[in-house]
């Protein structure tokens, strides 16, 4: 190879390191980095690392849009508590939010965990809240005390979403606020799985549900896919879909879910922005929750953005 055609290529590979270490930050690793300059390389070779850049400087602009969507109807001087931040909060202390958080794990357990996982445990925060599956209101034990609530990527996971809503609204004050973040089914995981129905949801409450049923858990490593190595992706992604798991997991999880009280941390439920948005509709018809919708942001990636306050027949 002549000295000027690898020097050229260096060159190129300066570059790739230089917008692979904007992706690594915006999507909190290497591994999701790497899927996806990869995936445009493969389709546009060296062409690609001009989209690449403006790809990725977007991104850096589009990760700030996404906690000022969060936190548009947020009262900063207020009170609020995030619930399960892990390494990514929204509202974090050291920017200043006057904010409990609330987690499945505490601090020191949290930055274990995610050792080694390609993501800034630093940016984990002290725990004031560890969940082990009790009503929130009665693990903080107050209520009507939050401004302000902030849940992303959470209500998924709840075995019961309207118990967690029920919760949610005794914690708030009267003109307070829940912030949601929740994955578009169409664009992760989630894709070959229908949206959840009110009626799913309606049964977990009445059973009072603590963990997911062995149903679920079987939906979860039955049906689990990936776009292009990517278990999240967006509008204009492309290419083949492909199963996470073996067909053997869903069937040891199912027998393990039925016989054991192991916790399977899965998606228990899935929506679109149009499917979330008729459930709260048939909930608050149900006199089951008493919140509006007042904020909604379509998708954007992989979720969507909805916030939520009390309804004036509920404030004192």
């Amino acid at each position: 190879m002549s000295p000027l055609v690898e020097s050229s290529n260096s060159s190129k590979l300066r570059r790739l390191k230089e917008v692979l270490n904007i992706s690594v930050r915006r999507n909190g690793g290497v591994k999701p980095a790497l899927w996806k300059a990869l995936a445009i390389l493969q389709r546009e070779r060296w062409k690609g690392l001009k989209r690449l850049r403006k790809i990725f400087k977007g991104e850096q602009e589009t990760l700030h849009e996404r906690r000022e969507k969060a936190l548009v109807m947020i009262n900063r001087n207020g009170l609020g508590l995030e619930v399960g931040p892990s390494y990514s909060p929204i509202a974090s202390k050291k920017e200043g939010f006057n904010v409990h958080i609330l987690d499945h794990a505490s601090a020191e357990e949290l930055r274990a965990k995610y050792v080694g996982h390609g993501v800034s445990i630093a940016n984990i925060e002290e725990v004031d809240f560890v969940w082990r599956g009790e009503p929130v209101a009665q693990l903080i034990g107050r209520k009507g005390c939050y401004d302000w609530i902030i849940a992303s990527h959470v209500i998924e996971h709840r075995p019961d979403l309207i118990s967690f809503l029920g919760e949610c609204e005794e914690l708030l004050k009267d003109d307070g606020v829940l912030s949601l973040i929740i994955p578009d089914k169409r664009y992760c995981f989630d894709y070959l799985h229908w949206p959840t129905s009110t009626g799913e949801l309606l049964d977990a409450y009445d059973q009072k549900r603590r963990r997911p049923s062995p149903g679920k858990v079987f939906d979860h490593f039955a049906g689990a896919t990936k776009r292009n190595g990517q278990i999240a992706w967006d509008a204009d992604t492309r290419g083949p879909i492909e199963f996470v798991h073996d067909f053997s997991d869903a069937i040891k999880n199912w027998q393990q879910a039925r016989t054991t009280d192991g916790y399977f941390d899965i998606h228990n439920w899935r929506f679109t922005p149009a499917s979330f948005r008729t459930i709260v509709y048939h909930l608050q018809a149900l006199g089951l929750i008493h919140f509006d919708i007042k904020v909604e942001f379509e998708t954007v990636g992989c979720e969507f953005f909805v916030t939520l306050q009390k309804t004036q027949s509920v404030k004192r």
